[in-house]
Formats: C-alpha cells, sequence, structure tokens
C-alpha cells in the first residue's frame, strides 16, 4: 500500500505500454494483480486503530479489499 509500491507498479505498467510486447503487458499486469492482492490482505488485517492512523474508516477499507485483485 505504499505510495513507492504505488509509483513502482505504475513506472512498470508504463514500460510494458512503451515496449509493447504483449509478454512485457502481460507480466506488468500480473505484477500489479499481485500487488493489489497483497496490499488488499494486508489492509484487511489492520486494526481499526491502525485505520485510524492511515484515515480509513473500517468501511472504507472493507469496501477496498473486498474488491477482486483486477479491480483498481
Amino acid at each position: 500500500m505504499s505510495s513507492l509500491a504505488h509509483r513502482l507498479a505504475a513506472a512498470r505498467l508504463r514500460r510494458a505500454d512503451r515496449t509493447g510486447t504483449l509478454a512485457a503487458r502481460v507480466r506488468a499486469a500480473l505484477a500489479e494483480w499481485r500487488r493489489r492482492a497483497r496490499s488488499r490482505t494486508q489492509l484487511a488485517r489492520l486494526s481499526e486503530r491502525d485505520l485510524r492512523d492511515i484515515g480509513l474508516t473500517p468501511t472504507e477499507a472493507a469496501k477496498e479489499y473486498a474488491k477482486p485483485f483486477w479491480v483498481g
């Protein structure tokens, strides 16, 4: 969920778009999906206090971690 991870994932997607190869785009998509799945799993494990520290309500967090990994 770090902003660094988001920036790195976005850079990989842009690089894959520039190269244009199907394999590069598939690798970038799979990496992004894995990152989302990990982030949402970690988010689901946070306590209410931890959620407050990052500025989320339990309801907002539940909406986010309920999303499938392929939804951005």
